[in-house]
């Protein structure tokens, strides 16, 4: 019992990832590689207490939505509830009903810190079955600090 609680603990306090490769969507613009875009210490370490995201620059060549940027990010609703979106965001106002939202994922209270792999929803304005897959890469600390975690110190 005690065991399971550390590793949840530590799972908590894991660095978010640096990127998330998506892929299988619809929307195949969506598809590719996500850049850790939150805010970051002195040190390398993502700032902890902010909300996080990711951003990938649509290849130019793409009709219609080329050149635009799409973001991988949290949103805490009214209700206090969290959601993911990939969306190309408003640039005046992120998170409104401005944004251009492709798809979604209501997170359970265990999901909230970073992206989940999978479960994500079809939003209905603009995005296109089926919905993507994700995967993390990396960890946001300093080079060469991967394996330095509270999660591997206690593996």
């Amino acid at each position: 019992e005690q065991l399971k609680e550390l590793i949840d603990a530590s799972q908590e306090h894991r660095p978010p990832a640096k990127s998330f490769f998506i892929d299988r969507a619809g929307c195949s613009f969506v598809n590719g590689l996500y850049s850790f875009a939150g805010l970051t210490t002195d040190d390398g370490y993502a700032q902890r207490g902010v909300e996080i995201s990711y951003d990938r620059r649509i290849p130019k060549s793409e009709p219609d939505v080329g050149g635009k940027k799409l973001t991988l990010f949290r949103c805490t609703m009214r209700s206090q509830q969290k959601w993911w979106f990939l969306s190309i965001a408003d640039e005046e106002q992120p998170g409104t009903d401005r944004d251009i939202d492709y798809y979604q994922h209501k997170s359970k209270e265990h999901e909230e810190t970073e992206p989940p792999m999978s479960g994500w929803v079809t939003c209905r304005n603009a995005g296109i079955e089926p919905p993507p897959r994700l995967q993390g890469r990396g960890l946001m600390v300093p080079e060469g600090e991967d394996y330095n975690t509270l999660e591997h110190q206690l593996a």
